[in-house]
C-alpha cells in the first residue's frame, strides 16, 4: 500500500502517528498572542516572558509592545483575554494555572491576524458576497475568537451521515447541539481550540491560510444507507430535515424506492421492474450527480475536491472515533482521555424494513458506490494522522461489506466531472486569494 504524500511542514518532534516517515507536527503554547489587538494585521516574532506569581491568581507579562493574551488554565480553557502593556497584570477568576509558584515561561512565538474575527467577512461570505455565514457554522462563544498558532489552523469538513454532528458539537460548532442547562458545549482538550472554521454542504468557510482539513468518514455504505433513511420524506412528502422537498418526492414517492434494499432490487437490477427514469434517479443519487437526497448528492467527491489538492488532511473515523480524537489529542500535546462520550445529534431511527438489505442488493449498492469508495481509500490514505494499520484495519471493515470494491484500483465506470458543481455551491476559490 502506498504511503502518503510527504510534507515539509514540520512543527516539532513528536508524531501524529507512529510508524509513518515525516509525518507532520502539531504544537501547542501555553499562550495565545496576537500583536496589535483582534483586528490587527501585523505579524511578528516576538520574545514574551510569563511570570507566574503566588497561587497563579496574578500573571504579569512583560513585552515590548501592546499584545492581547488567552491564557489557560489546567482544564485548557480560557480564562481572561484582555489589551495590556509592559508591567500591567492580568487578574484570573478561575483555577491556579498549571504551573507551579514563580515559574518563568518564556516562548518564541509568530503571531497573526486571527482566523476568526467577528467584524471580517467570513470566508463563506466572501464566497457568496450576498450571504451570510449560517448561525450553526459558527463556534459557540468560549471558543469563537481562540487563535490557534500560526501552521495550526484547523478547518472541520463535515460529511454528512459520518457522526459529523457529534464531532462538531464536540469540536464546538453550534450544529444540530443540544446540551443540558450548565452543561459544557464542547469537549475539554486541545483539538477544539484548534479548529476554528468548518466546511458543510455549500458552506465552505475554511480560510485560504488553513493547514489542516479534519474529515470525519465512514464506510461509504453505512453512510449510504443512512442518509437515505434520514432523507426519507413521510406519507405526505414532508421531510423534517430536507429543505428540497421536491427533489425527495422524486426519488421516494415518485418511484418505488422506500428502502435501499427497494432501490437496489428495482431501481439497480437490470431487470428491475422500476422505469427507466427511476433507474437513472437511482444510479444518479448512488453517484452523486443527481441532487435528490442532499447527503448523496453532497458525497465524498464533493468534500475531497473543493479543499485544495496539496491541503494537509487528518481524519476521525466513525467506526474509531474515540481513538483517533485521543491520538490527535496526543498529536497537539494535550492530556490523554479515556471514556470519551461524544453528543449524539442529527441521529435518525431506523425502522425494521431498513434493516434489510440482501446479499445481491448489497453487491448493487456497492457497484454503484465504487468511485466514492475509491475516494473513500484515498483520503484515508493521505490523512497524516492515519499509519499503515489504521488504514488496514478499516479496509478489513470495509471488505466484509463491499469486498469487491475494497480491494479494486478502478471501477467499471468513470468518476464523475463535479467541476461545475463545486464551484457553484462551494463558490469560486479564487475570491479568497
Amino acid at each position: 500500500m502506498p504511503h502518503n504524500p510527504r510534507t515539509n511542514h514540520q512543527s516539532c518532534a513528536s508524531k501524529l502517528a507512529p510508524g509513518r516517515l515525516s509525518r507532520t507536527v502539531l504544537c501547542w503554547w501555553v499562550a495565545t498572542i496576537i500583536v496589535g489587538g483582534i483586528s490587527g494585521a501585523v505579524v511578528s516574532i516576538i520574545t514574551l516572558s510569563v511570570n507566574i506569581v503566588g497561587n497563579g491568581h496574578v500573571v504579569s507579562v512583560r513585552s515590548g509592545q501592546d499584545i492581547v493574551v488567552g491564557l489557560r488554565d489546567g482544564s485548557d480553557s480560557i480564562v481572561k483575554v484582555a489589551k495590556i502593556k509592559d508591567n500591567d497584570t492580568i487578574s484570573r477568576h478561575s483555577s491556579p494555572i498549571a504551573s507551579s509558584a514563580g515559574t518563568v515561561l518564556t516562548s518564541e512565538v509568530e503571531t497573526s491576524t486571527p482566523t476568526y474575527a467577528p467584524t471580517n467577512p467570513s470566508p463563506y461570505e466572501k464566497l457568496h458576497l450576498k450571504s451570510s455565514i449560517p448561525w450553526w457554522a459558527k463556534k459557540g462563544t468560549k471558543l469563537r475568537n481562540f487563535v490557534p498558532p500560526k501552521g495550526n489552523e484547523m478547518c472541520f469538513v463535515h460529511v454528512g451521515k459520518t457522526a459529523g454532528s457529534s464531532i462538531g458539537c464536540a469540536l464546538g460548532f453550534r450544529l444540530h447541539c443540544n446540551y443540558e442547562r450548565g452543561s459544557r458545549p464542547y469537549l475539554p482538550g486541545r483539538l477544539p481550540k484548534s479548529v476554528t472554521h468548518l466546511f458543510h454542504q455549500a458552506v465552505y468557510d475554511c480560510p485560504i491560510e488553513t493547514s489542516y482539513y479534519l474529515f470525519v468518514v465512514r464506510d461509504p455504505l453505512a453512510r449510504s444507507r443512512s442518509a437515505f433513511v434520514y432523507g426519507r420524506p413521510d406519507k405526505d412528502g414532508n421531510s423534517p430535515h430536507e429543505h428540497h422537498v421536491d427533489n425527495l418526492n422524486r426519488l421516494y414517492n415518485e418511484c418505488p424506492f422506500q428502502t435501499m434494499n427497494d432501490l437496489a432490487r428495482f431501481g439497480l437490477k437490470e431487470d428491475g421492474f422500476a422505469s427507466e427514469k427511476c433507474k437513472s434517479r437511482a444510479v444518479g443519487m448512488m453517484r452523486g450527480v443527481g441532487r435528490f437526497e442532499n447527503h448523496h448528492f453532497f458525497n465524498y467527491q464533493y468534500y475531497l475536491e473543493s479543499i485544495p489538492k496539496d491541503g494537509n488532511i487528518l481524519v476521525i473515523r466513525t467506526e474509531h472515533m474515540e481513538q483517533d480524537w485521543i491520538n490527535l489529542e496526543r498529536g497537539l500535546g494535550g492530556q490523554i482521555m479515556s471514556n470519551i462520550t461524544f453528543p449524539r445529534d442529527n441521529t435518525n431511527q431506523k425502522e425494521p424494513r431498513d434493516l434489510i438489505l440482501g446479499d445481491e442488493e448489497r453487491m448493487l449498492l456497492c457497484r454503484e458506490l465504487c468511485q466514492e469508495i475509491m475516494v473513500y481509500k484515498r483520503i484515508l490514505r493521505k490523512a497524516l494522522n492515519i499509519d499503515d494499520s489504521a488504514y488496514e484495519k478499516s479496509i478489513d471493515e470495509l471488505r466484509d461489506v463491499c469486498p469487491t470494491e475494497a480491494d479494486a484500483v478502478k471501477c467499471t465506470f468513470r468518476k464523475p466531472d463535479i467541476s461545475e458543481k463545486i464551484n457553484h455551491y462551494r463558490g469560486p476559490i479564487d475570491r479568497l486569494e
